[in-house]
Formats: C-alpha cells, sequence, structure tokens
C-alpha cells in the first residue's frame, strides 16, 4: 500500500476531537517536524480546526501564536476560552497544552468569507516568477531537509535555490510555487500550514547555517484560492542581534492575495 501523503494526511494530522464544552484534543505526528519540533504552522492549523468547531463563524480570519515552548509529536491539550461573538466575527484564545504544560497560546478572529462584504483596494500586483517548468526542487538530504518537506509540493525559482552554497549570495528573499502532492484545492487550514514552511530567507543571504526557530506568528487570510499553484515569497528585511522578521506571502492562480504572515524569529547557530 502507498504510504499516505500530502493533503490526506494533512487532513488526517490536524483532526480534532471535542473533550468536553471548551476543550478538544489532538495526536500530533512527526511527519511535520523541523528537526524534533512540530513545525509552528502546523499547529497553528491544528489549532485553527479546533477553533473552526468551536465558534459561530467558521473561517480564520487572523490568528497569532506565541511559542512559549517546544511543541513535540503526541497528544495535545487545546482549552479554548470565547472572547467574543459578533455578527460578522467571533474571537477566541486557544491554550496549546502537552503533558499539563502551555506551549503556545493562540488569539484568533473567525469570520464566515462567504457573506463579507466591503470596499476592495489593490495597490499592489501579484510578484512575477519564472514560469514554473523552470523552477527546480529543493533536494531532500537526509539528516538535513525537514521531513515535511515530503508532504508538500514546491518549485523554487531560479534565484531562490538557498541551499547551492557555491551560487552568489542575493538577498534574503525566497519564491517558490506551492500545492498539494496530489494537486487537491487548498484549504484556508493549508494556508495557515504553506505560510510557516517557507525555507528561512535569510539563508539565501547568508547561506544555510543554524536554525530559525519562531517566537511569534500572525497570520492574515483574505480568501480561499482559486485552483492551481500558489505563488509565496517570503523575505527578511532586518536582523538586528539575532532576531528577525520573516514576511510571508501567497497568491493565487488568478493573481489574488490569499494571505500573509509575519514573525519574529531568533537566528540562532550550532554550539562549537
Amino acid at each position: 500500500m502507498a504510504q499516505e501523503i500530502g493533503y490526506p494526511k494533512f487532513l488526517r494530522d490536524t483532526a480534532v476531537k471535542q473533550i468536553d464544552k471548551d476543550t478538544w484534543e489532538a495526536e500530533l505526528t512527526d511527519d511535520w517536524n523541523i528537526g524534533g519540533v512540530a513545525n509552528g504552522g502546523y499547529s497553528m492549523a491544528t489549532a485553527a480546526r479546533a477553533l473552526s468547531e468551536y465558534l459561530t463563524h467558521k473561517d480564520p480570519l487572523s490568528i497569532t501564536g506565541h511559542y512559549l515552548s517546544r511543541v513535540e509529536p503526541g497528544k495535545a491539550t487545546l482549552e479554548i476560552e470565547e472572547l467574543n461573538i459578533g455578527r460578522s466575527i467571533s474571537t477566541a484564545l486557544l491554550k496549546f497544552i502537552q503533558n499539563g504544560e502551555e506551549k503556545i497560546r493562540f488569539t484568533s478572529c473567525f469570520t464566515d468569507f462567504s457573506k463579507s462584504k466591503g470596499d476592495n483596494l489593490r495597490e499592489v500586483e501579484a510578484p512575477k516568477f519564472a514560469p514554473i517548468e523552470d523552477c527546480i526542487d529543493m533536494p531532500y538530504i537526509e539528516g538535513f531537509t525537514p521531513v515535511l518537506e515530503k508532504q508538500i509540493e514546491r518549485k523554487f525559482t531560479p534565484n531562490s535555490n538557498w541551499w547551492d552554497q557555491e551560487r552568489p549570495r542575493d538577498r534574503a528573499c525566497l519564491d517558490a510555487y506551492y500545492s498539494w502532492p496530489g494537486g487537491e484545492d487548498v484549504d484556508l487550514f493549508s494556508i495557515i500550514f504553506f505560510l510557516d514552511t517557507m525555507s528561512p530567507p535569510v539563508f539565501n543571504r547568508l547561506g544555510s547555517r543554524g536554525w530559525v526557530p519562531s517566537i511569534e506568528l500572525t497570520v492574515h487570510l483574505k480568501q480561499l484560492p482559486s485552483p492551481g499553484p500558489l505563488k509565496m515569497r517570503g523575505k527578511t528585511d532586518f536582523i538586528t542581534s539575532g532576531f528577525l522578521e520573516e514576511d510571508d506571502e501567497i497568491w493565487d492562480s488568478e493573481g489574488n492575495l490569499i494571505g500573509l504572515a509575519r514573525q519574529m524569529a531568533k537566528l540562532r547557530f550550532p554550539k562549537n
């Protein structure tokens, strides 16, 4: 039997089970790890599923996570506190707990995009990428490449091959096409996950050294994407005393902005 990968596995591995009125349970797997730690977007997508089941409004609009401690594969308890239920937005807090310790604190706003009405303004167009057939896969190197790379389909543009140690170093910006390996439509929970999977853009400027754990991550969702590969751009403009911001954006095949993320992280180097 072929091993389940991609979107079907994502649905299974972000599933939540209600325990009581305000409490859900999840079982995290190690297939979405970076090193031995669960990817922050995977944890956030799992939390978003519980919040969507709990709240009146079902579509994630904004989620912020403060990452307090390492999240590892295994059982997690998700405790939800309702903050406000309005006509168009529901707001809630979620505590992500493992072994009795709060590992992440999420605050969130949910809405119903099918009923959203209001003005629109676009001052920026979708970024121009090289054709997808000219883009390249990141090589999978056992012990170096995060295991979650096996779960997603992405093609980096020719100037985003940060793993090539011989190439000239450009600015801290990376571009890649994203999709699920099976070609399934991408839902909003997938967008949350994708927005925390871009390789650290700083690697395109300084080389692939150290690691960049998240301290805080905020994701904003705009709408469901049209079918087809997504364009994702990640960039870092400043590093100060090792702390950096990474900004990511995802656009669909019709040039619509689908999601934005900003995270604060710490650039850490291996100890000699």
